[in-house]
């Protein structure tokens, strides 16, 4: 069964924006003079985040010895790039966790990939240093926005892309046959719908054939390894889940080696370990 990809689109309309406190604060922190208070005064404009990311600041994964009690003081210990991703990571919960057809279980585990893209992006930019390992985690978190979307199709379209994917079909290659456009230009879509970072939308739209990126190649390309990354720690704790090929090109923008990732893949497990709070926050 093809999905219209009239449908598609629809679906991708009838989300609701990204929250505008986290889109203003993507577009303050990429110019070229941040300034703190700044970020924190429109930050504050929300007290949900507000309450979410002082709630992640005070969490094991950081081991302050003490509470962290207001966004100033955040921000002058964890550094303003820590702040904005903490903010982003408060903002886009939210979408992995209610929306899709599929409930409970499948859409907390969609999230913590999520989350694990991301905190794999930033130890894949620290060790080739190619990119800020900040800017990495953002895009890591956000790579995957497409299957937003995919997820209002997934009880109609699975079985089809399964078989497909098991019968020699490249995984993205599956999906663009069976839905028209695969999830990751679906994510670039909808990140241009909500007026992301133009960095943003091409990464996402090439974190599968990076080498297609640009001038943002390197990261797209670390991207694309995160989410290998995250694939295989899936697969160690028993996960069936359909997979997504490497594409040798990113371990050539990044200097990276296949011995690498394995060193990376024991790092990210423990960074997960210690992240709870981000996943289930």
């Amino acid at each position: 069964m093809h999905v219209p990809l009239k449908d598609l689109m629809f679906e991708m309309r009838s989300l609701e924006p990204f929250p505008g406190v986290a889109a203003r604060v993507l577009e303050v922190a990429g110019r070229d003079e941040v300034v703190p208070s700044e970020l924190i005064e429109l930050v504050q404009t929300d007290p949900g985040i507000t309450s979410k990311v002082l709630k992640l600041c005070n969490s094991a994964y950081y081991g302050f010895q003490r509470e962290i009690a207001s966004l100033h003081e955040a921000g002058n210990l964890l550094g303003v790039t820590t702040l904005v991703n903490l903010v982003l990571t408060s903002s886009a919960g939210k979408y992995f966790r209610d929306y899709g057809s599929a409930k409970g279980h499948s859409m907390e585990s969609r999230w913590e990939q999520c989350v694990s893209n991301a905190i794999g992006a930033r130890l894949i930019a620290r060790r080739h240093g190619k990119v800020d390992p900040d800017r990495a985690y953002t895009a890591g978190l956000l790579e995957n926005i497409g299957h937003l979307v995919l997820d209002r199709f997934l009880d109609e379209t699975i079985d089809e892309i399964r078989g497909m994917a098991l019968s020699g079909t490249d995984l993205i290659e599956a999906e663009r046959q069976v839905l028209g456009l695969h999830h990751a230009e679906i994510g670039a879509r909808l990140s241009t719908r909500w007026s992301l970072p133009d960095v943003l939308v091409e990464v996402i739209r090439h974190h599968h054939d990076p080498e297609l990126a640009g001038a943002d190649a390197a990261l797209a390309a670390t991207i694309h390894l995160a989410e290998i990354l995250t694939q295989d720690l899936a697969k160690s704790e028993g996960s069936t889940d359909l997979r997504y090929s490497i594409n040798a090109a990113a371990l050539d923008l990044t200097g990276l080696q296949f011995g690498h990732l394995t060193e990376l893949s024991e790092e990210l497990q423990a960074e997960m370990l210690r992240a709870k709070d981000f996943v289930n926050g």
